[in-house]
């Protein structure tokens, strides 16, 4: 006997609690739609997205053959450099056969929707970006652009990150050649990477780590970033270069990051270009004014992806799949 629809959207991402630890689980508040945690409640709705882990590989296609009558929306998680590339054959065969069920897919950067539309190419597929609640936390860190700026950031902490700490870490060495004063802070370290980060910090002079603890602590922190060298080499859309906009920081940082590139043009290099990295770094000490309109620029294209834009993004994909 088929299930009826009680509502018309959710969002599931598994048999894991959303506690909002977890980038996706944005769009939960963002919709304004309840989170659902097992593939029996799918049936309970119209509509169902689908954050797409790599370990639920197989849910698409259950959830399809269960309630054929639900529209069904997968949510790209995992970067392609650093995941779905390092599969074995049979299961990224998995993965796209998977995908076969899916109404429709979104994607965080332009890269993966080339990527998924060409794999893929039966279903729309839209990129809605990592949506960003400017508005949110204009109201609960705004007011500490005014903190006096102490640091330099060093990358940013990610279990699963294709981290290449090591860069930032030399690059920020030679800049002290020059400049013995500087300070380096690991920012937001996971506790899976401090014994990597307490290793290199106890053998450079002044390198500290902040581990990561909760999101304020974190922002009081950044906020005192002079401005932050971030190397990571996977295509992500880059979550540390909209925070660092947000408090006015440059980020120098790999073009691999799509908010890299978007919000910090001239100030993207390659992710072990160090000299490039060198002479950007050496541009902002010595230019402190120029620094501060490369943020102030890089807070407002921020706007870009608040959470009206991230809507619409988002309801253009309900259009391409509703013309289908």
């Amino acid at each position: 006997m088929p299930v009826r629809a009680i509502g018309d959207m959710a969002i599931f991402y598994g048999d894991k609690e959303n506690r909002g630890m977890y980038d996706n689980g944005v769009w939960m508040h963002l919709l304004d739609i309840p989170w659902i945690t097992r593939i029996e409640e799918a049936g309970l709705y119209k509509t169902v997205i689908r954050t797409l882990w790599l370990d639920s590989i197989g849910w698409s296609k259950e959830i399809k053959q269960k309630y054929p009558e639900t529209t069904l929306i997968g949510l790209v998680y995992h970067p392609l450099s650093t995941h779905i590339s390092r599969l074995s054959a049979i299961q990224q065969h998995a993965f796209i056969d998977d995908l076969e069920y899916l109404d429709g897919i979104m994607t965080l950067t332009e890269e993966e929707r080339e990527w998924y539309s060409i794999a893929i190419p039966s279903k729309p597929v839209e990129r809605v970006g990592l949506p960003f609640p400017v508005e949110v936390y204009e109201q609960k860190y705004g007011d500490l652009r005014n903190q006096e700026k102490e640091f330099i950031g060093l990358g940013v902490g990610a279990a699963d990150n294709d981290r290449n700490f090591i860069s930032n870490l030399m690059a920020f060495r030679y800049l002290q050649l020059n400049n013995p004063d500087l300070v380096g802070v690991f920012l937001s370290v996971p506790e899976q990477l401090m014994p990597y980060c307490t290793y290199w910090a106890g053998r450079l002079d002044n390198v500290f780590i902040h581990e990561r603890e909760d999101m304020p602590q974190f922002y009081e922190v950044l906020s005192r970033c002079e401005f932050v060298i971030n190397l990571a080499d996977r295509n992500t859309p880059g979550r540390i270069q909209g925070e660092a906009a947000f408090f006015e920081i440059p980020v120098i940082g790999s073009d691999r990051l799509e908010l890299q590139k978007e919000l910090f043009p001239t100030l993207a290099v390659k992710p072990y270009e160090l000299e490039g990295v060198v002479a950007n770094a050496e541009f902002l000490l010595n230019n402190p004014e120029k620094a501060k309109e490369i943020g102030a620029k890089a807070r407002k294209l921020l706007n870009r992806y608040d959470y009206k834009h991230s809507k619409q993004r988002f309801n253009k994909l309900l259009e391409r799949m509703a013309s289908d």
